[in-house]
């Protein structure tokens, strides 16, 4: 768990570095419209060696219920959220959940996505209410995994939280982050997509 905290972190610090930098770039420099980012295929993420263990019919953990259908967009204890798996190409990736506590009688949990398919590195987008939700009920942790249960990327809340913190980003901007070699993107409202990392 220090580890992760660690690692988090660091991410972090990058990302106020990266905060100071864009301030002194134009805005219009770095907006585009919500578009593909393309994803040379030298950085495309590995597996992490982590496996997680195979969904069961029942994906809900603490009272709190998780879908057992594939999905575009999350829905926990039956309410849809606007946190959604996209190709660097810009093209949704459906997935199943499962919810997970973090370790035996933990009231923490992991929420478990399964993508149906993995092109060299997927994007997770999604705005304030979602992760307000996730908090709620007690998710710690977003973990990606690929059709083999692999895990692929895996995503701190508290993170997540506070890098809309630190761009001011607005309830309903999505906030749109991948492997670390991917920049960090906002799309507002509007859908314009602005870079905020190199």
């Amino acid at each position: 768990m220090r580890k992760r905290q660690r690692i988090g972190a660091k991410r972090l610090a990058a990302l106020a570095l990266a905060a100071l930098v864009s301030a002194a770039i134009p805005a219009g420099a770095l907006a585009a419209e919500r578009a593909p980012m393309p994803l040379a295929p030298e950085e495309a993420s590995e597996p992490s060696g982590e496996t997680l263990r195979p969904f069961g019919q029942t994906r809900g953990s603490r009272g709190v219920t998780a879908s057992n259908a594939w999905l575009e967009q999350a829905r926990i204890g039956g309410l849809m959220l606007s946190l959604r798996l996209f190709t660097p190409e810009g093209d949704a990736v459906t997935f199943e959940e499962n919810l997970r506590p973090v370790a035996s009688n933990a009231p923490e949990m992991d929420l478990e996505l399964r993508a149906s398919k993995w092109n060299g590195g997927l994007i997770l987008e999604l705005d304030q209410h979602a992760l307000d939700v996730l908090a709620r009920v007690g998710v710690v942790r977003i973990v990606v995994a690929d059709m083999d249960y692999a895990v692929r990327a895996s995503y701190e809340v508290e993170e997540l939280a506070a890098i809309r913190t630190l761009f001011a980003l607005g309830e309903k901007e999505l906030l749109c982050v991948g492997a670390e070699d991917i920049p960090v993107t906002v799309v507002s409202e509007d859908g314009v997509r602005r870079q905020l990392t190199q």
